[in-house]
C-alpha cells in the first residue's frame, strides 16, 4: 500500500507514541509491582524509596533524551520522509537501518528479561525510553514543512 509523505509522518508519530505508551505502562508495572499509580496503598505495601527514586531517575532521563536526543532523531527521520517519492510503501516510513535498530532494542529487552534483570532496573529503563519516545513523537506532527 502506497501512502503520502504526510501519512508517513502520521505513521511515525503513531508508532513512536504507541510504543512509548506501551513501555510506560509496562515499566510502571515492573517498577511498582503491578499496581496502578492511581491506586497506590499507603500501608505496608506502599512503594519504597527505591521505587520512587527509580521513577524520578527514569523521568529525568526520559525527559532529557526525548527533548534533546529524540528530537534530533525525529528531525532526521522527517527529512528522510520528505525526500521520499510523493507516494511510497508504508514500510518505507523507517529506513532499513532504523528497522534494524528496532529489532536490536527488542532483542536487548528480551535478553534483559532472560538474564533475570531486577524489575526495578527494567522498569526504570522502560519508563525512560517510553517517555523519550512519547516526547519525541510530537515532532512528527509539529515540524515545519
Amino acid at each position: 500500500m502506497n501512502i503520502s509523505k504526510g501519512t508517513h509522518l502520521k505513521v511515525a508519530f503513531f508508532w513512536w507514541g504507541a510504543v512509548g505508551t506501551m513501555l510506560l505502562i509496562v515499566g510502571s508495572g515492573l517498577l511498582f509491582g503491578g499496581r496502578s499509580l492511581s491506586v497506590l496503598n499507603t500501608g505496608p505495601t506502599a512503594p519504597s524509596v527505591g521505587q520512587w527514586t527509580g521513577l524520578a531517575i527514569a523521568l529525568c532521563i526520559g525527559f532529557i533524551k526525548g527533548r534533546f536526543v529524540f528530537k534530533k532523531v525525529a528531525r532526521r527521520y522527517i527529512k528522510r520522509i520528505q525526500e521520499l517519492p510523493e507516494k511510497s510503501p508504508v514500510y518505507m516510513t523507517f529506513s532499513l537501518k532504523s528497522w534494524g535498530l528496532i529489532l536490536c532494542m527488542m532483542a536487548l529487552g528480551m535478553i534483559l528479561r532472560a538474564l533475570g534483570t531486577p524489575h526495578l532496573v527494567r522498569g526504570v529503563i522502560d519508563i525512560a525510553v517510553g517517555l523519550a519516545l512519547v516526547l519525541g513523537s510530537k515532532n512528527y506532527l509539529t515540524h515545519q514543512s
